[in-house]
């Protein structure tokens, strides 16, 4: 079984929802612990960090998960022309807790200097709120 984290755009009611129109929703109020960044670009970028980044988890299987790995622009762990790396992480939600994949932005620091941090580490509520 195959679980992802999402936080941007995949998230429910987000333009690439529909990538995950298939998967089945595991847990629809979920956080990890990290910092999100609007790229400025229409989506978010994850960096580390130790405050809540809201999502939600999926169970995907093979084939979605490659279609999220082209979306994100991930080539393989470590590919220098990757944007996002996929990495393991522990998610939360109210009554469980998962082992899901996710995906971190390569240029933290580049992101850090030019992006600006969405306070409350929900992307959905923050694009509402501002478009």
């Amino acid at each position: 079984m195959i679980l992802l984290f999402v936080y941007g755009s995949l998230r429910r009611g987000m333009r690439n929802a529909s990538l995950l129109r298939k998967a089945r929703l595991i847990a629809e109020k979920a956080w990890i612990s990290g910092t999100l960044y609007d790229t400025g670009y229409g989506y978010p970028g994850l960096v580390t960090g130790s405050k809540r980044v809201w999502g939600e988890v999926y169970q995907v299987s093979n084939q979605e998960l490659r279609w999220i790995d082209q979306l994100e622009d991930y080539h393989g762990t470590g590919h220098p022309d990757n944007l996002y790396e996929r990495i393991t992480v522990t998610v939360r939600s109210p009554d469980r807790q998962y082992t899901a994949y996710t995906y971190v932005y390569v240029d933290a620091d580049g992101l850090k200097e030019r992006g600006m941090v969405i306070p409350e580490g929900d992307w959905v509520k923050y694009v509402r709120s501002r478009y």
